[in-house]
């Protein structure tokens, strides 16, 4: 009798095990889902953040050429101002001097 009390609690005991253990199996399986999705999204983000990159680096480019292109237009404006002013003095001073002659 007691021998089959104690059998009785060792079907038992391996009935709770057994559905520990299948719940477990389960969880572990959900586990695994979650880190195939999650390792996904994480390659995408790694590509999308490259990608990100990339038109970074040439949005910089493109920006370092404006700058270069606004640089030799500032100094063309300038010399072009500098060439004016030269040639008003010049035509200030030949309009003095004829003023000079004719008196």
């Amino acid at each position: 009798m007691a021998l089959n009390v104690e059998l009785q609690q060792r079907q038992t005991e391996q009935e709770k095990l057994l559905a520990q253990r299948d719940d477990v199996s389960s969880q572990l399986q959900e586990v695994n889902r979650a880190n195939s999705r999650l390792l996904e999204q994480l390659t995408e983000l790694g590509q999308e953040k490259d990608k990100l990159q990339q038109e970074l680096e040439e949005t910089r480019k493109t920006a370092d050429k404006r700058k270069a292109m606004l640089d030799e237009l500032a100094i063309d404006v300038a010399q072009e101002k500098s060439r004016h002013k030269e040639e008003l003095s010049d035509a200030r001073g030949c309009s003095t001097r004829r003023r000079v002659w004719k008196r």
